[in-house]
């Protein structure tokens, strides 16, 4: 368990990262500069800030509840030191406006396993055979 992760601001605009209420798992990650973002459109906004994830940690960057945008993926790695940045999907048919020190999404930091990878063929990979099987996954709409 950590008792506390490094921050460093990168800017003047940067906010800190914070927990709304003691006990949420996510940090709130604030925008360090405004954007206006146009209709189907995406952005890169940067939060002015640097952390230092702990090894055996990811940083996984989620939604705040009340957004009314899309994210892209959003991994950080505990090797990277650059700005955290946060790509926003404007997802609306109008302009989305983002302010200087709006709570844009939330970072949680999780332990991880990072096992080595080994190949095998198809006919050794699964011991047993589940209930489910193949059944489910991703698949086109007929």
């Amino acid at each position: 368990m950590i008792q506390s992760v490094r921050i460093a601001k990168l800017n003047d605009k940067a906010t800190l990262p914070e927990r709304k209420h003691a006990d949420d798992a996510g940090l709130d990650l604030f925008a360090s500069e405004s954007a206006a973002i146009a209709p189907l459109q995406m952005a890169v906004i940067g939060t002015g800030i640097a952390i230092e994830i702990p090894k055996g940690f990811v940083g996984l960057i989620f939604l705040k509840s009340r957004s009314n945008f899309l994210l892209g993926g959003g991994v950080v790695d505990a090797g990277y030191q650059g700005e955290i940045r946060v790509k926003i999907s404007n997802v609306r048919d109008q302009l989305l406006e983002i302010e200087e020190g709006q709570a844009i999404a939330q970072l949680l930091l999780v332990p991880i396993e990072t096992p080595a990878v080994q190949e095998v063929s198809i006919e050794d990979l699964f011991e047993k055979v589940s209930k489910r099987g193949s059944q489910g996954g991703i698949h086109l709409p007929v």
